[in-house]
């Protein structure tokens, strides 16, 4: 997050730029507050050489001069700039502990954080409200019917502003493994720029102790959670076990009237029964000896049938003997008699079929009464049981109102913890977020660490412009850089690589603040100008000196070193 406005408004006179207002803010430092210093240059894997402090300035100064404009233009006219000063300018971070986390606060507040988080309700009243009305099991499942959606997720967030801090990733890593390499600052630094943090020790120590308090309130919350959870089973389990109690002594309760009760009711339907087998067996016997004699007339009047039919035969034989011995009368005769007898079967079989509808009439008969003797039976027996039904239905209706009020609790109960688990890890989410907001590295108390980055300023009828330079990684020179020096290209530009974008990106904002703030400009132009690495003889001697070192390394040709050379007479 870009604060410039933000941070300017904050800087006034608090901020010292003054080389001689430096020494005087140091002293009056906490003598508590460790201080180091990150190098400007490290040298990379493939450099073997020394870089030494002379180098690192005139690779700088070069830096520097093939930045300056030089003027000209084709269509629009640019003036020439003019090098006003190249400083070495020491930017503050802060270095503080939040428990096992390595905090890193922008010292110039260029940088913020937001911690944004659910607001959840009060879990504290909630359990307070639980024991009191957990005296009686109506009031308890009332007041669980009233909070049902009381944990209930809600869109209110609340926003915590870190001023300062820093929590990208890429930014963090990179600057734990840069400041492996900051050495002890014991004596004020000189020829440099020291800005003083807008970020005091006092506002960062307040700000650990309000990300302690907000991480504590966390912990507090989750405990409460949790503890809430505990104290709804427990009372749940407790009055679901008394339940089961009164489900219990219900059913032992009933168990004794129905087992009294049932041995009067079964002598009653002893009876019952009794005097149904008699009805029956008299019913039946009456049936069957009716059955009786309409089958013994029935298989009577079948034995007919067959002898008629017997008989009916022998004509028909008879007839075919007459005709053959054409004998007209015999065949008459036997004809007549023939007649005679399936007029007969005619009337047998009809007899018959009397009877069968007789015997079924019988049966159908036998059957009814039996059926309206087994629904009398029946319905004296459950008469006689009345009672017996009457005494189970409520025992079993007192026993579903218990199971339902079991349910009932079960069911709130299980809503309303599923609901605190969910703000639960919810919280312990947020939590877990304040170890991504640093380093998991103890160190000591809070340090201050000084990250110095060159920043050269140029002048020109359109006003000042300022470059700054970051810190870098020095090469040496590759067969690659050699190969882009055959081809005309500037080798020098290759000696300084920068050693983190992050970095690059939060320097590149610096000329912003300054430009934003005329006090800031002039007091930093005022103290860059005194510590212009190009202030003093001895200086430009210093620069000459490393311009004939990186000569000697081969980052310029003859011609670029003199041209370099001659810029600093």
């Amino acid at each position: 997050m870009d604060k410039c406005s933000e941070s300017f408004a904050s800087y006034k006179s608090t901020l010292v730029f003054k080389l001689s207002a430096v020494l005087k803010w140091w002293k009056t430092l906490s003598q508590k507050i460790a201080k180091y210093i990150l190098p400007f240059a490290t040298s990379a894997e493939n450099r073997k050489e020394l870089f030494t402090k002379e180098i690192e300035k005139a690779a700088i100064f070069c830096l520097a001069e093939l930045e300056r404009g030089k003027g000209g233009g084709l269509i629009v006219k640019q003036p020439e700039e003019k090098l006003a000063f190249i400083a070495e300018v020491c930017y503050p971070f802060w270095l503080a502990n939040l428990d096992d986390t390595r905090l890193l606060f922008d010292g110039l507040n260029m940088n913020s954080h937001t911690i944004t988080y659910p607001l959840i309700p009060d879990v504290q009243g909630f359990t307070e409200n639980l024991n009191k009305t957990s005296k009686t099991r109506q009031a308890y499942m009332d007041f669980l019917t009233d909070h049902t959606s009381y944990f209930q997720l809600s869109n209110n967030e609340e926003k915590k502003v870190i001023d300062g801090l820093i929590t990208d990733p890429e930014f963090l890593q990179e600057f734990n493994s840069y400041v492996s390499e900051a050495t002890t600052v014991k004596t004020p630094l000189s020829d440099m720029v020291v800005v003083s943090p807008t970020l005091d020790e006092n506002t960062i120590t307040s700000t650990i102790g309000k990300l302690k308090e907000l991480k504590t309130r966390f912990t507090r919350e989750i405990n409460a959670l949790y503890t809430s959870m505990k104290v709804l089973n427990a009372k749940t389990e407790s009055f679901v076990k008394a339940i089961k109690e009164e489900i219990k002594e219900t059913e032992e309760k009933f168990d004794r009237e129905i087992e009294k009760l049932k041995a009067v009711i079964n002598g009653k339907v002893d009876e019952i029964r009794r005097e149904y087998d008699e009805n029956l067996t008299e019913v039946s016997k009456n049936f069957e000896e009716e059955l009786l004699d309409l089958q013994q007339e029935k298989i009577k009047l079948e034995k007919i049938k067959e002898q008629l039919n017997s008989e009916i035969e022998h004509c028909e034989a008879e007839i075919k003997t007459c005709a053959v011995n054409k004998d007209d009368v015999g065949e008459r005769k036997w004809r007549e008699e023939k007649d005679g007898l399936k007029k007969e079967l005619s009337q047998t079989e009809a007899k018959i079929r009397e009877l069968e509808r007789k015997i079924k009439k019988v049966e159908e008969d036998k059957s009814l009464k039996i059926f309206k003797l087994k629904s009398e039976r029946n319905a004296k027996i459950k008469e006689a049981s009345k009672d017996l039904v009457d005494i189970e239905a409520s025992r079993d209706a007192k026993i579903k109102i218990y199971q339902n009020e079991m349910e009932k609790l079960e069911e709130l109960t299980s809503s309303i913890i599923k609901q605190i688990d969910k703000l639960a890890k919810m919280r312990e989410a947020s939590v877990a977020e304040f170890d991504k907001l640093g380093i998991k590295k103890k160190g000591t108390k809070n340090a201050l660490v000084y990250m110095p980055f060159y920043m050269a300023c140029y002048q020109s009828d359109s006003g000042k412009r300022y470059v700054p330079f970051p810190p870098s990684f020095a090469n040496s020179v590759s067969f690659s850089v050699k190969f882009k020096g055959a081809l005309g290209k500037v080798k020098i530009k290759h000696l300084l690589q920068p050693r983190s974008k992050k970095m690059v990106s939060l320097l590149n904002k610096f000329p912003a603040l300054m430009e934003q703030n005329a006090v800031f400009k002039r007091e930093m132009d005022e103290a860059c100008v005194k510590a212009n690495i190009l202030r003093t003889e001895s200086m430009l001697e210093s620069v000459r000196i490393g311009l004939e070192r990186l000569k000697e390394e081969g980052w310029f040709s003859d011609k670029e070193y003199e041209a370099f050379n001659k810029l600093l007479t």
